[in-house]
């Protein structure tokens, strides 16, 4: 019914993300998602953000396998081992002191505000970028960690999975609820082009909701490629 298209996981809130071959999913979502972010200092929990930093996007994230992160901006790469000179350099650019803090993710807890995976399909973005009547709509842009290839191109066909168990490799997955949008889907993970069209057109054309969340109801590992079915 549906195929893994593309895996991508976003090692530090509201920057680029990294595309997977192959990834291990656990309780809380895809290993190494969303696990830093860029927090100001003195004020625990409040984060850098897209639509009003948008030049973290500028900058490609690495999470190696022991943990650390190489962060890139062309020729210019840092290293989470070097904290202070991290710390330094996005704080000059934020124009105000920020630390790259650790969320802390653990087992039985979720990357998201609600639910560990967001999915979302090719022909969706399809259908929204003619919508928004744009010539160009970048997936990234809605931050989904599945993209999926339904065998019927119908959009938003993801969404009739709500309630339902789904099955990738031994992943087991309940769809839990549609992705209500905010102004983050304006901006353009490519070249940082702000159209609050974009947000506009999701809640008149599908009721604010573009992908779904879903829960973890069997761990595993998830490969590009695999095959989507109904549990």
């Amino acid at each position: 019914m549906a195929k893994v298209k593309q895996i991508v996981r976003y090692p530090v809130k509201s920057m680029q993300g990294e595309y997977m071959e192959a990834v291990r999913i656990h309780t809380h979502g895809v290993e190494g998602d969303h696990i830093f972010a860029w927090e100001k200092k003195g004020q625990p929990g409040d984060y850098l953000t897209i639509p009003k930093y948008p030049f973290l996007l500028n900058y490609g994230v690495n999470l190696k396998s022991n943990g650390t992160l190489s962060i890139s901006e062309n020729e210019n790469i840092f290293s989470s081992e070097k904290l202070e000179e991290v710390d330094s350099h996005f704080s000059d650019k934020a124009g105000l002191h920020v630390t790259l803090a650790s969320m802390n993710i653990a087992e039985g807890q979720t990357s998201y505000w609600e639910y560990p995976l967001l999915i979302a399909s090719t022909s969706s973005l399809e259908k929204m970028k003619e919508l928004s009547k744009r010539e160009q709509l970048d997936m990234l842009r809605f931050r989904p960690n599945l993209i999926i290839d339904f065998e019927k191109d119908t959009p938003f066909l993801e969404e009739q999975w709500i309630g339902e168990e789904l099955t990738i490799n031994d992943v087991v997955l309940k769809i839990e609820k549609g992705c209500e949008r905010c102004s983050y889907v304006n901006v353009d993970s490519i070249t940082k082009e702000i159209d609050a069209n974009v947000l506009k057109t999701v809640v008149k054309e599908n009721k604010n909701i573009f992908g779904v969340y879903a829960s973890v109801k069997k761990t595993g590992e998830i490969r590009v490629g695999d095959s989507i079915e109904r549990a």
